[in-house]
């Protein structure tokens, strides 16, 4: 009798028959060597999939499969929020004294390691951009006295990334079928307080609750 049941002539017997000789072990070497050149041959024939239809089996993929995706969360680079929980003294409130003083001194090395490699990073990206108009990173800082117009001020602005630009438009149809229609109607004003010259009062009529 074996482990499994009566010994037959080519094995141990079972339930329909003898079972046959036991498989002989894969070494984890060679399924390894399986699994990475199966990885790679998937990898090649996405990036083939993706050339043939301009990317969008990956668009597809990841609007469907991925998480982050859905959560609006995939450009989050969580080296940054990691580096805020390593560097804040708040977070550090509430360890165990016990283990309060090694927890502090590895939340502090985990913490240079990763400002180290956003540095890094921030330098390439910078050298990307700046090289090729023969200059080095960082940029160049100017600090500009008051009174300069804004625009030289921030050469930078983009008037898309503006709050103004993403409150609501909203115009009569006698407004705008009056004036002169090669110039654009003045942008809206929806509350008193986004004038430039606003001075009623000294607060806002929604943020006093006893206004």
């Amino acid at each position: 009798m074996g482990p499994m049941g009566p010994m037959g002539p080519m094995g141990p017997m079972g339930p329909m028959g003898p079972m046959g000789p036991p498989p002989m072990p894969v070494p984890v070497a060679q399924v390894l060597d399986r699994l990475t050149s199966s990885t790679k041959r998937r990898d090649v024939l996405l990036e083939q999939l993706n050339e043939l239809d301009h990317g969008e089996h990956a668009k597809h993929t990841k609007a469907v499969f991925s998480a982050s995706d859905k959560s609006h969360l995939d450009e989050v680079d969580w080296r940054v929020p990691r580096l805020q929980y390593c560097k804040d003294p708040k977070y550090n409130a509430g360890l165990h004294p016990g283990v309060a003083a090694e927890v502090v001194r590895r939340k502090i090395a985990d913490g240079e390691v990763i400002e180290h490699q956003l540095s890094l990073d921030s330098y390439n990206n910078w050298s990307k951009i700046l090289r090729p108009e023969g200059r080095e990173p960082p940029p160049e800082e100017r600090v500009v006295k008051p009174g300069v117009p804004f625009v030289e001020a921030t050469p930078f602005y983009n008037q898309e990334d503006d709050i103004w630009h993403r409150k609501l438009a909203l115009r009569t149809l006698d407004e705008a079928m009056r004036g002169d229609v090669s110039k654009p109607l003045p942008r809206p004003v929806l509350f008193s307080e986004d004038y430039e010259n606003y001075r009623e009062g000294k607060y806002v009529k929604d943020d006093c609750p006893i206004a």
